[in-house]
């Protein structure tokens, strides 16, 4: 892997269950300890899944996606890195093999949570060297897709899960508003917002003791709720 280094955008650090997490305005979480990059839903080939079916999007998506998170590899330089589900969108199409000429670049374990979109054959998954998982457990951190799937959380565990596309919403004057995607973190869980640019948000209604934290433009903001 490429040890050369690109400028930092803006990280957050929060303490969560005894550890520091770094929130990354590239809409991921970075955990210092372990030196582990986290993010969730880049939904990889969406575009040209909608293409093939007639339906007009963006052809440099898949592009700017993954060159996003080469340089967050570059930046960071993880010793893991894991996708809490949605690694690519759905049927295999050109844009899964651009992936995994991009993964060809860089030596780094790559672990997949597995997501309700994640359908393609293992053989692909093998091949792009990618270990794919129903759940990984890092320190106090449970790592699952989806918060819905998980019942018997522990009492020590803390739930960090993907799926929602979690935004929120700030109001400005009269009618003004603006839709932001965020982090929120709970007593029990931490939420990440997709990775993907093109995958859109779910507005969520936190609770009074959530954290909000959302993701404008090259900065994490902690919201007020």
């Amino acid at each position: 892997m490429n040890d050369n280094r690109t400028e930092s955008r803006s990280e957050t650090p929060v303490e969560v269950a005894g550890e520091q997490l770094l929130l990354l305005a590239e809409k991921a979480i970075f955990l210092p300890k372990g030196r582990e990059l986290i993010l969730s839903d880049i939904h990889l080939g969406k575009s040209g899944h909608f293409r093939k079916h007639g339906i007009p999007a963006p052809g440099a998506i898949n592009s700017n996606n993954l060159d996003r998170l080469g340089s967050l590899i570059r930046d960071k330089n993880p010793k893991r890195l894991i996708v809490l589900g949605d690694l690519f969108h759905s049927e295999a199409n050109r844009e899964w093999f651009e992936f995994e000429e991009w993964r060809a670049k860089f030596d780094i374990p790559l672990l997949l949570v597995k997501g309700n979109h994640d359908l393609l054959h293992p053989s692909f998954y093998e091949k792009a060297d990618i270990d794919v998982v129903d759940e990984f457990v890092t320190g106090p951190f449970r790592l699952v897709h989806d918060r819905n799937d998980i019942s018997d959380l522990g009492d020590d565990e803390m739930l960090i899960s993907g799926h929602i596309h979690p935004s929120i919403r700030i109001k400005g004057r009269g009618r003004q508003s603006l839709r932001l995607p965020c982090f929120l973190i709970g007593e029990k869980e931490i939420l990440l917002p997709a990775f993907g640019g093109f995958t859109g948000t779910h507005n969520i209604d936190p609770g009074e003791t959530d954290r909000v934290y959302a993701v404008v433009e090259d900065s994490v903001l902690p919201i007020k709720v």
